[in-house]
């Protein structure tokens, strides 16, 4: 008797479905989609905070993965696999929103009457200073929101909760040198995120 595929596959089961999809049998990625389609709105969402956006960055996330499921290996997690697409995809996402904002420097190349009631931002050194502070800030939480979830914890509560070494070695149930190791290893990945995002991070 064929054996049955569950709602919900093991790492194992999930290795056999991408067989048989790649076998012909395109059905079962459905199957993928129903476990992976929660969590994956989830992390897109929390990235780009835009409804709309998120839930077509979902469906290219399904549809990025079904294309390239030949080069998907055993070896790896199908989701660390998957959320690396959705991760890839909401980072070009969001660089292509900054690309797309109009400069405040820039001015509107029109001679028509009807155009004349916009208003230039004032260009006092101040408020071009608070502007980039809010952007910065708002990049670096996006970029802290890509990395995995014991790295986003772990630079949390160093430069957020601001607790020491010690601390942090005391609240995560850890050797100090796991903590130290661990600390190193989010930074160096929360900088590799920035630098994709073209943020400058001094």
């Amino acid at each position: 008797m064929k054996r049955q595929l569950p709602e919900y596959p093991s790492k194992e089961e999930e290795f056999e479905i991408i067989q048989k999809i790649l076998g012909g049998e395109v059905n079962h990625f459905e199957i993928l989609q129903r476990k992976y389609q929660k969590p994956l709105t989830l992390l897109i969402s929390r990235m780009i905070h835009n409804a709309e956006d998120a839930q077509d960055l979902v469906q290219e996330t399904f549809i990025k993965a079904y294309n390239n499921l030949r080069f998907f290996k055993k070896e790896f997690s199908f989701h660390s696999w998957l959320f690396k697409i959705a991760s890839n995809l909401c980072i070009d996402y969001l660089r292509k929103q900054r690309i797309q904002k109009i400069s405040i420097e820039q001015p509107f190349p029109s001679s028509n009457e009807d155009d004349k009631h916009f208003d230039y931002p004032d260009k006092d050194a101040d408020i071009d200073v608070k502007i980039s502070i809010v952007e910065r800030d708002k990049i670096l939480h996006q970029a802290i929101n890509l990395l995995p979830e014991h790295y986003r914890k772990i630079i949390h509560l160093r430069y957020f909760e601001e607790l020491d070494y010690q601390e942090l070695a005391e609240k995560l149930s850890l050797p100090l040198g796991t903590v130290k190791v661990h600390l190193f290893r989010a930074r160096k990945a929360l900088l590799e995120i920035l630098k994709s995002l073209a943020f400058d991070f001094r």
